[in-house]
């Protein structure tokens, strides 16, 4: 039953972790932190650490990898002005999020608190 709990966790922090990091330029202080919480509350040794981080960081990649080809193929079906208004609104959702992390990452007190 641990074991299978552990297994769930791994996966369910991998998905998020993978989302969150590829969405992120500066994803390596909170892939950190994120870390050494998920090491502490699983009592992770140095090795399972080591190979956690070798599973992120494949993550992250093949996520990269699947985003490009995922915006090749859409802009290969689009006509030039629509790939011109697509690159637009990608840009203006990149300034949003960008936006809402410098607010969460910065003083303001958070809205949801996670319970460890």
């Amino acid at each position: 039953m641990k074991k299978a709990l552990i297994a769930g966790l791994l996966a369910l922090s991998t998905g998020i972790a993978t989302v969150a990091f590829a969405a992120s330029g500066d994803a390596e202080p909170r892939h950190e932190r994120h870390m050494e919480r998920m090491a502490k509350a699983l009592e992770l040794t140095a090795e399972q650490q080591e190979q956690l981080h070798g599973i992120h960081a494949e993550q992250r990649e093949k996520h990269k990898a699947l985003r490009e080809e995922s915006i090749s193929r859409v802009d290969a079906v689009l006509t030039d002005e629509q790939r011109a208004k697509m690159a637009e609104l990608r840009e203006k959702r990149q300034e949003r999020m960008q936006e809402r992390r410098s607010h969460r990452d910065g003083d303001r007190p958070r809205k949801h608190q996670h319970r460890s």
